[in-house]
C-alpha cells in the first residue's frame, strides 16, 4: 500500500526527518521521493544536462543517507535546503574538476510565480522562451541566487544555508541580480516583455 503525499513543511514530513536521522531508511526513502524534484530541479538548472543532474542527485543522496544521523539538525524545511546544499556543493566540485561549463538552462523548466509579490517584478516581466537569455546576463552568483529563491521557492534563510552566505549577503546579492534583470531587460530590445509592443 502505498503511502499518502507528504508535504514539506508540515508535521508528517518533520516526523520523517526525525526517523530518518534516528536510522529509519524507509523515512529516508520517502524524504528522497519528496525532494528529489527540487534537487534535480536545481541541479538541472545548474548543469544543462539531465544525465549529469541525475547522476550527482543519486550522489548527493548517497552522501545525505551517510550523513544524516552525524551531520544534520532540523525539521524538513532545513532538510530540502540541506539536500540542496549537498547537490550545490556536488555540482561545484564537478564543475572545479573541469568536465562542465556552467550554464543556467530554464527554456524546458516550468516557470511560476507568486501573485503580488513585489520581488518577483522583474522576472514576471520577462515572456518564458527569453528567460534564459535574460539570466545568462547575470553573474553565476545571481543566477543561482534567482533559481533558488525563484524557481526552488525557498526562503533567504534557506538561501543562505544552501550557499554559506549570511542572510543580509543573499539579501543584497538578491536585490543586485533583480537590478541587473531589470537593465537587461530595459536594454534589450531582443528580449520579449509581457506588454512591450
Amino acid at each position: 500500500m502505498r503511502a499518502q503525499r507528504v508535504e514539506i513543511p508540515s508535521p508528517e514530513a518533520d516526523e520523517l526527518v526525525e526517523r530518518a536521522i534516528a536510522g529509519d531508511v524507509d523515512a529516508f526513502a520517502s524524504l528522497f521521493e519528496i525532494t528529489l524534484p527540487s534537487v534535480y530541479r536545481y541541479l538541472y538548472g545548474r548543469s544543462g544536462d539531465a544525465t549529469l543532474a541525475e547522476d550527482l542527485a543519486q550522489d548527493a543522496y548517497m552522501r545525505a543517507m551517510r550523513a544524516i544521523q552525524t551531520s544534520f539538525k532540523g525539521a524538513s524545511t532545513e532538510f530540502v535546503a540541506w539536500m540542496i546544499r549537498i547537490a550545490r556543493n556536488r555540482f561545484l566540485d564537478h564543475v572545479k574538476s573541469g568536465r562542465v561549463r556552467w550554464e543556467v538552462v530554464v527554456d524546458e523548466t516550468p516557470v511560476t510565480f507568486a501573485v503580488g509579490n513585489p520581488e518577483t517584478e522583474a522576472l514576471e516581466a520577462v515572456a518564458g522562451g527569453h528567460l534564459r537569455n535574460a539570466l545568462t546576463r547575470l553573474t553565476a552568483e545571481q543566477q543561482e541566487i534567482v533559481l533558488l529563491r525563484f524557481f526552488e521557492g525557498l526562503q533567504i534563510a534557506e538561501v543562505a544555508a544552501v550557499t554559506g552566505r549570511t542572510e543580509g549577503a543573499v539579501k543584497a546579492l538578491q536585490f543586485r541580480a533583480l537590478r541587473a534583470l531589470e537593465r537587461v531587460i530595459a536594454t534589450d530590445p531582443s528580449i520579449d516583455v509581457e506588454g512591450r509592443s
